[in-house]
């Protein structure tokens, strides 16, 4: 969001930004008419991929469901008075911009396999589509156990290349990078199982290592099929329970980190290692951690040490000597005792005392650097019921040690088809203390629709507003 404090573009900035996006489309369109064909071929994939789901689910007479949403989001456009300043002047009524989205998520049952197409487009064009195959297998014995939960998942991603921007009235904004045709970024398959209280997976992937982050700016005027360039990389992760509590878990990777993979709309955990690989057998990494090791409770006079329990987590890359944590948690009195504290790398280092605990309805949070007060918070959360309305109040506070920096609350009501909710929050803004926002939301669910309007004010007035209308089947 904009705030007084940003500064706005000069004339030549925004003519510097104009001709630069200009000069995009120009090329874009350029490029678009000399590959046409090539255009056409990734249309017809992304088109022919939702047509396969939904065509493969009939055939084997799959039970089909889903969801179907449109957005309909504005926010206000900075109020100017006069031709000569660009200066934003909060104002009772003011001219606003929209954008209009919409979403589709389908699911098709086939006994054997779950088949999922999650599809978006908004005002720019086409967003992203993605077609998961999930083929989950009964019990199995497997190395003199059973092997349950056995999955097969099956992903293919398609979308069209963003950026983020910053527009002529100086607000975030996001940029179709021309020439805008529907790519393939990546394919990820992954096997799962749990055996014993043992859990493993096991993730494949193939991916667009240039493939733009939708969240940030994009250097060059255009992106094409020409300018993609695939990796491979894979990520195994395992993990154990006790039934005492205790956990262990490994996560190795190879030529892959544990980053999420973005597109328009859509991201999961996992991703392709885009730096040079600087082993002769690529790139790799390591993360460990046993945590949930308990203690005996240790008697201090009057008071106990109980549930006492630490935890060890390291991890070691590549590019990353060894490092590691140490972890520690007990009650004392009813109060939750915490710390950790570094191992391996260079000077171990001690991060302070955290203290939790409640006082009736209110939790409260206190952090020790050093045996002196570092920080402190406070809150509350109180459910209520007034016959058929039910509703939730709850109240938050924090930096109390040194002054009120923070301050929120808010309001959840429920009856029948319909809910409300609003929140208002106060924060420190240099050596002022004062409103920052506030914010309200009203939805009413008629099975299978549902309705969500949702507006949201700053110090200068209205951010951001909203209207959500979805139907699942």
């Amino acid at each position: 969001m904009v705030t007084s404090t940003d500064k706005c573009p000069t004339v030549e900035v925004c003519v510097a930004r104009a001709r630069r996006l200009s000069a995009r489309w120009v090329c874009g369109r350029g490029l678009a008419r000399r590959e046409k064909l090539l255009r056409r071929g990734h249309i017809g994939v992304l088109l022919l991929a939702a047509v396969s789901v939904v065509a493969v689910g009939m055939t084997a007479f799959g039970q089909l469901s889903g969801q179907f949403g449109l957005d309909l989001v504005a926010r206000r456009i900075p109020t100017t008075l006069t031709g000569e300043i660009a200066l934003d002047t909060p104002s009772e009524f003011a001219m606003l911009e929209f954008g209009i989205a919409a979403n589709l998520d389908l699911k098709v049952d086939c006994g054997f396999a779950d088949l999922v197409l999650d599809a978006a487009t908004n005002m720019a064009g086409p967003e992203h589509a993605v077609v998961i195959a999930d083929v989950h297998f009964a019990p199995m014995a497997l190395f003199g156990a059973v092997a349950e939960n056995l999955h097969l998942i099956g992903e293919m991603w398609f979308a069209v290349p963003f950026e983020a921007v910053t527009d002529v009235n100086n607000l975030p904004n996001s940029a179709v990078i021309p020439p805008g045709d529907p790519l393939f970024v990546t394919a990820r398959f992954a096997t799962s199982f749990e055996i014993a209280g043992f859990n493993a997976k096991c993730l494949f992937m193939l991916q667009d290592i240039n493939f733009p982050n939708p969240g940030s700016s994009f250097a060059p005027l255009f992106y094409r099929a020409g300018d993609q360039d695939f990796g491979v990389g894979s990520i195994l992760t395992t993990s154990w329970s006790s039934p005492l509590g205790s956990s262990v878990s490994l996560t190795l990777g190879f030529n892959a980190s544990q980053a999420a993979t973005l597109i328009k709309g859509y991201s999961a955990s996992g991703r392709v290692d885009s730096g040079e690989c600087t082993a002769d057998w690529g790139n790799y990494f390591l993360n460990g951690s046993i945590g949930g090791i308990r203690l005996c409770d240790v008697p201090m006079g009057g008071m106990a040490l109980t549930d006492a329990q630490f935890g060890i987590a390291f991890s070691v890359s590549t590019t990353q000597t060894l490092s590691g944590t140490l972890d520690f948690s007990a009650k004392v009195a009813g109060v939750g005792v915490g710390a950790s504290m570094t191992l391996f790398k260079g000077l171990h280092t001690f991060s302070g005392l955290n203290l939790s605990g409640s006082f009736g309805c209110f939790q409260y949070g206190v952090l020790l650097d050093e045996f002196k007060l570092a920080s402190l918070s406070a809150g509350s959360n109180v459910p209520f019921g007034l016959g058929a309305l039910k509703g939730t109040f709850g109240v938050s506070a924090t930096g109390l040690e040194r002054g009120l920096t923070g301050l929120s609350a808010r309001l959840t009501v429920i009856q029948g088809l319909f809910s409300a909710g609003t929140s208002v929050a106060f924060a420190q803004r240099g050596a002022d203390f004062g409103f920052a926002s506030l914010g309200t939301q009203l939805a009413f669910r008629i099975p299978p629709g549902t309705i969500s309007v949702q507006a949201t004010f700053g110090r200068y007035g209205m951010t951001r507003a909203s209207l959500s209308m979805g139907v699942a089947f």
